[in-house]
């Protein structure tokens, strides 16, 4: 089994990556909008955002084996990810072309930004709540 500091470690690796993604989704929203799925160099941070996801649910299993039932860092964790999967959900609805005439286009794109603001600032939190939980936690390297 692979050693608790060392599960911890890739953890935070990949909450800073998550945020980095976030950051890059965010910026292509709000420059191209509907146009981000036009080109694979656009939808790159979404790609890779769907992607540290799936990094994410794999470290949770490892997480999960290394601490016990409702532990704060396993909550945090799994929360930040529940942020990262519902902003892939949302920000996919843009490939929808019968969504972006029903809701027109400007204002959805608007509301989608403002959909993943608010989950990267709920991301934020769990990734500090899982940083403070982790810190004192024993573990051998």
């Amino acid at each position: 089994m692979r050693e608790s500091r060392t599960v911890f470690g890739d953890c935070a690796i990949a909450l800073h990556w998550v945020a980095c993604a976030l950051d890059s989704l965010r910026i292509r929203l709000t420059e191209y909008g509907e146009g981000l799925f036009e080109t694979e160099q656009r939808a790159k941070p979404y790609e890779d955002l769907e992607r540290l996801g799936q990094e994410m649910d794999a470290l949770a299993e490892q997480l999960s084996v290394t601490l016990e039932g409702e532990h704060e860092a396993l909550v945090a964790f799994g929360s930040a990810r529940a942020a990262v999967s519902d902003v892939v959900e949302t920000v996919g609805l843009l490939r929808d072309p019968s969504r972006h005439a029903a809701a027109g286009i400007p204002k959805l794109v608007e509301e989608t930004i403002a959909h993943v603001e608010g989950q990267r600032e709920r991301f934020d939190a769990c990734r500090d709540q899982f940083m403070a939980a982790t810190r004192d936690l024993p573990g051998e390297d």
